[in-house]
């Protein structure tokens, strides 16, 4: 991996920028000109959109042709644009979000920064990469240079030179060759490709991060990373500078994001509706267990809004281990014949919440918890006391006691509380 650097401000980052520029500088082209990447997470790769499914590269290619050609053929009815070239087309697919092997850079670097943490939590630190684009075209092209492929007066040769990243789809004497990416400017047919002062790598064959392609290299690609902790002070630092939605976004939609930021949210604690915790239970495992007293009526996993994603009984993993996954948490919907025919799950199994944990009752003992249909909630169905353990007739929502899975936790999950109800929510 590239040495990487640290910044907690937008300070440290514009000093961490110049000790890499200086780091790179050389007697024959002084310091570099780079290009920055922005990233919510520090550990993602610099792969391309395309290549971001684990399928070798030549089939992966062949449904890049089978989308060029669907959004060539489509678009024209869309947009008041009329792209002049196959590259224009690459770049106006990569504008709006179609799988291309293009990965978007720009020129500025607090534009990098704020791509950064724009949208991060704070749960990971966030990365800025920078890249030498005319070092790396030096080494993929022996030639210290990055030109704008589809723009026109190109000459012959340069045309010729560029034409290799993206082969003609309907020439089957075309095939992509060329093994690793180079750097190169699109036209800036757009608002929003020029204020953000946009360039792109485009990928070859390597389906590796751009990173991964030049382990040897230590003056090409480097990453700059932003701590979770400090990225809500970047933000606002970068608002101060100027730098925000309607800045990165110069239209209508970016205006509104930009000044719907000055009604600030607020921030609840993490401990706000906290009523219950995970402890050993007698009746099944781990159980939930109030740790304050519960008013009758009260909604008790109200900050518990994760989707539920439903799963195909016959996509169950054929592994005994997950599949108890799928028998002790989920909800199940059975069919004809009383067979399972899908579970509702979490959206990933490492992101059971206490909800999942509830245990059903004792023969005879009566629940002191209710599944609430009207609001798709848990409520208590009477005071709880500080101690108890929290029951719920997981019947009223689950059918897993028909799989004779009674005692378990199964379908111990609310249906989420949202205005979404019956569309991807429900089965």
């Amino acid at each position: 991996m590239p040495k990487s650097y640290h910044a907690e401000s937008v300070r440290d980052f514009i000093t961490r920028i110049e000790e890499i520029k200086s780091a790179w500088e050389s007697e024959e082209h002084g310091k570099p000109e780079l290009w920055y990447r922005g990233m919510q997470k520090s550990q993602w790769s610099l792969v391309p959109k395309v290549y971001r499914h684990r399928h070798p590269a030549r089939r992966l290619l062949e449904e890049e042709n089978e989308v060029r050609e669907e959004f060539v053929r489509r678009a024209p009815s869309l947009t008041t644009h009329k792209p002049e070239n196959a590259w224009e087309w690459y770049f106006l697919m990569q504008h709006y979000g179609a799988p291309t092997r293009l990965l978007d850079w720009t020129e500025a670097p607090l534009m990098g920064l704020y791509f950064a943490v724009k949208d991060s939590k704070g749960l990971h630190d966030a990365a800025v990469w920078a890249i030498d684009p005319w070092g790396l075209n030096r080494v993929v092209l022996k030639r210290y240079e990055v030109m704008p492929p589809g723009a026109a007066g190109l000459s012959e040769a340069d045309e010729r030179r560029y034409r290799a990243w993206l082969p003609n789809r309907f020439d089957a004497r075309q095939r992509l060759k060329k093994e690793r990416p180079a750097a190169i400017y699109p036209n800036q047919f757009n608002r929003r490709i020029a204020a953000q002062r946009s360039c792109f790598t485009v990928h070859g064959l390597h389906t590796k991060g751009l990173e991964k392609q030049f382990p040897r290299s230590s003056r090409l690609v480097t990453q700059i990373l932003v701590a979770g902790h400090a990225v809500e002070d970047v933000k606002n630092e970068l608002g101060g500078c100027g730098i925000d939605e309607a800045t990165i976004f110069p239209d209508l939609e970016g205006l509104g994001k930009s000044v719907a930021i000055w009604q600030q949210a607020e921030f609840e604690p993490p401990h706000a509706g906290l009523y219950t915790r995970l402890q050993p239970s007698s009746r099944h495992g781990v159980g939930v267990f109030a740790i304050r007293h519960i008013k009758k009526g009260t909604p008790i996993f109200s900050s518990d809004c994760d989707d539920i994603r439903w799963i195909e009984a016959k996509d169950l993993p054929k592994e005994r281990s997950l599949r108890r996954f799928y028998e002790d948490f989920a909800i199940v919907r059975m069919g004809e014949g009383d067979r399972p025919t899908r579970y509702g799950c979490p959206p990933h199994f490492q992101r059971l919440t206490m909800a999942w944990y509830v245990n059903d009752p004792r023969e005879g003992e009566t629940p002191n918890v209710v599944f609430d249909p009207l609001n798709y909630d848990f409520r208590a169905s009477r005071a709880i006391c500080p101690g108890e353990e929290l029951t719920v007739d997981s019947n009223t929502y689950s059918d897993h006691n028909r799989l004779g899975l009674t005692g378990k936790k199964a379908g111990r999950r609310r249906v989420r509380r949202n205005s979404r109800r019956g569309n991807e929510d429900q089965p």
